[in-house]
């Protein structure tokens, strides 16, 4: 090579050899992810927004499956199932935030009532053992 048709180029960190750098106008990744290709989470949105029918009570209705997992998700949950609850909670955890709250409504929400503690010392005034029952149907456990 002679220094009059080229100049030095210092080859190091930062600085490739032209001859392996990208040429211009190709890609840097010809094989790449084809055009028409999505990704799993795109295929898992459009397969939740597909409509299926659902037989409500009598009568027939279309909804999408994310709605059908939704209602089956919270059916089960009003029915008492607690590993549906808890999912359900750690879906939504704005149902029972209490951070959008003002300082008083969150103390009301954890501080019980001036009812709940009459109701309390009722309680424990007519029972002094503490366990809800009447002192004769504990006499009744012993001698059984």
């Amino acid at each position: 090579m002679s220094d009059d048709t080229k100049e030095e180029y210092e080859v190091g960190y930062d600085k490739p050899p032209k001859a392996t750098r990208f040429k211009k106008g190709r890609s840097g990744n010809p094989n790449g992810r084809p055009k028409g290709a999505k990704g799993v989470n795109a295929s898992l949105k459009r397969e939740l927004e597909t409509k299926i029918t659902v037989r409500e009570g009598s009568h027939e209705i279309r909804i999408s499956k994310a709605e059908a997992i939704a209602k089956r998700l919270t059916a089960g949950a009003l029915n008492g199932d607690t590993k549906l609850l808890m999912a359900l909670l750690k879906l939504d955890t704005d149902l029972f935030n209490t951070r959008d709250m003002d300082a008083q409504e969150s103390v009301r929400a954890v501080e019980p009532d001036a009812v709940d503690y009459e109701i309390l010392r009722d309680f424990f005034s007519s029972h002094p053992d503490g366990d809800g029952r009447p002192d004769d149907q504990e006499a009744n456990d012993v001698s059984s």
